[in-house]
């Protein structure tokens, strides 16, 4: 997957940690609007994604067990981001909305 490599320099740039590509995991699923979580998509948020949407995410457990995820809303054509968010240990701790 392409954002790989981007996960793993936003943990070295951002939060200071250093993770190699092969303790990553990735997983990507459709989701109707009423099966997503706050947590993952704000509901504010959700009005202006398209249904079903996209969504993949990117995940690593540090040797703390600490659990980072990135979240990616993307347009199934282009491949565009229209939407992130970042989890920490089940909390949002950022996310951004491109659209």
């Amino acid at each position: 997957m392409v954002y790989v490599s981007w996960f793993v320099e936003r943990m070295k740039k951002t939060f200071n940690t250093v993770i190699s590509h092969d303790e990553v995991s990735y997983e990507a699923y459709d989701f109707y609007h009423e099966e997503l979580d706050d947590l993952l998509v704000p509901a504010e948020h959700l009005k202006k994604l398209p249904n079903p949407l996209l969504f993949e995410t990117l995940s690593y457990v540090d040797g703390k067990g600490i659990e980072w995820i990135a979240g990616f809303v993307l347009e199934e054509e282009t491949r565009r981001i229209l939407y992130e968010v970042w989890i920490k240990n089940g909390e949002a701790i950022a996310y951004e909305l491109y659209i």
